[in-house]
């Protein structure tokens, strides 16, 4: 339920639906020569991306959703990734930013490193789709800004979250 209002509020936000809906496939040649992120533990938390609801203009926004404590990328955002590399190549953004944040389980310095590393990843994995390095900014903010309040980790699924936005 947390995770559908955490949607809503994209959607009404930034007109956005779920990438696995709308999102164009990967190109093949970089799906091919790039190497996969690491994998996900088995006991995968929901991951969403989001894009524009009209297919026809490309999305300058993603929304990855982390599981707790992890700084994989979830095996349901594999495809985000190759995703954003297409968009920022093919229509000729000249900057991505990647901002990611998380719930407030644990201490505010284990979740700054971990949003940290979250972030670092998703960069290693545009450059690996030749996104230049040099047009990559990634940040990670630890608990902030948060989408949903609660402790429950069902419910703060929505907070642990990396922002993609394309400029």
């Amino acid at each position: 339920m947390v995770k559908g209002l955490a949607v809503a509020l994209l959607v009404s936000m930034f007109g956005l639906t779920r990438a696995e809906e709308t999102a164009p496939e990967p190109p093949a040649a970089a799906a091919e020569t790039a190497a996969p992120a690491e994998a996900a533990p088995a006991e995968a938390a929901p991951a969403e991306a989001a894009v524009p609801a009209d297919p026809a203009k490309p999305p300058r926004s993603f929304v990855i959703f982390f599981h707790h404590a992890g700084p994989w990328i979830p095996e349901e955002a594999q495809a985000v990734i190759p995703q954003v590399a297409e968009v920022f190549l093919r229509v000729g953004y000249s900057a991505i930013k990647i901002g990611c944040y998380s719930d407030n389980v644990g201490s505010q310095d284990l979740n700054l490193a971990l949003t940290k590393d979250r972030a670092s990843r998703i960069e290693t994995d545009l450059v690996r789709y030749k996104v230049p390095e040099a047009a990559i900014t990634a940040e990670g903010f630890g608990f902030a800004d948060p989408l949903v309040d609660g402790m429950p980790l069902d419910t703060t699924v929505s907070n642990r979250r990396c922002l993609i936005d394309l400029r």
